[in-house]
């Protein structure tokens, strides 16, 4: 076969390749979705998806993180974990600069904290909220509810995530690795606080007092001490607290207080 005869057959077969995943794509606007799963019946317009679907029923993880032991069906999960690992946040907020590893993250900071749509109001506080369980959640930091108890040490948390993020304690997993120094810690969060230890960055300024901080939870806590803000009330008094823990080591006063008098008041034998 001649030079030119395989450089048609070549530009041939690349037209074929771009006119199936030309019928492909049309397929998406069309509704079409001609590759049915034999197993479930689900349909795709794509024969690679249906692919990937597959592996819900075959159970195959083709896709192995590196630095820990988890597994992913679906190569955009697998790519959203090892940003977890590296550290990567390539998603910026355009309002405040935050940066984030997931998009969806990026859309609920911006919709949490830059939206004015927020009609759900703490009557504690005064902070505003977009959904009636947010506004629940955030409730139960002044009431003191922590309906959420972890099975192996007791401690209790107001939400199920930070219970679950708890508990990876107990069972000595740590899947959030130092790429400088390799040491390793049980959620994403406290790897990015350690990370500052070696960048030394500190962008969050305290308006006030000049004071530095590498998070922004860490900024918003700091300048309750300016604003006099003490969203923490207790129930048993009039008190308030600009901080749970100061709420926690009160309300342990209240208790001492009750198995004091308690104690009195038996009868003696």
């Amino acid at each position: 076969m001649s030079i030119y005869q395989n450089e048609v057959l070549e530009r041939v077969s690349s037209a074929r390749v771009k006119s199936s995943n030309l019928f492909s794509h049309i397929d998406t606007h069309q509704g079409l979705k001609p590759h049915v799963c034999d197993l479930c019946g689900k349909a795709y317009s794509h024969q690679g998806t249906l692919q990937q679907h597959k592996r819900l029923h075959t159970g195959e993880r083709p896709y192995q993180c590196p630095f820990c032991e988890k597994s992913y069906i679906w190569s955009s999960d697998f790519r959203k974990h090892i940003r977890t690992h590296t550290g990567e946040k390539p998603y910026t907020c355009e309002e405040c600069g935050k940066d984030f590893v997931r998009s969806s993250d990026l859309r609920k900071h911006e919709r949490n904290m830059h939206t004015n749509n927020k009609p759900f109001l703490c009557k504690q506080c005064g902070q505003t909220f977009n959904k009636p369980l947010s506004l629940l959640r955030h409730e139960r930091k002044h009431l003191g509810e922590r309906p959420f108890v972890c099975p192996e040490c007791g401690k209790a948390f107001a939400l199920a995530s930070r219970m679950t993020e708890h508990r990876k304690i107990h069972s000595s997993v740590r899947p959030y690795t130092c790429s400088v120094c390799s040491k390793a810690f049980t959620k994403s969060s406290n790897l990015a606080e350690h990370l500052t230890v070696h960048s030394g960055v500190r962008p969050h300024k305290c308006s006030e007092c000049g004071v530095a901080f590498a998070m922004v939870s860490r900024l918003v806590r700091h300048q309750r001490i300016h604003t006099a803000v003490r969203p923490y009330h207790c129930q048993g008094c009039d008190m308030s607290f600009s901080y749970l823990a100061a709420l926690k080591r009160h309300q342990k006063q209240h208790e001492e207080e009750v198995l004091n008098k308690s104690s009195v008041s038996l009868p003696l034998e």
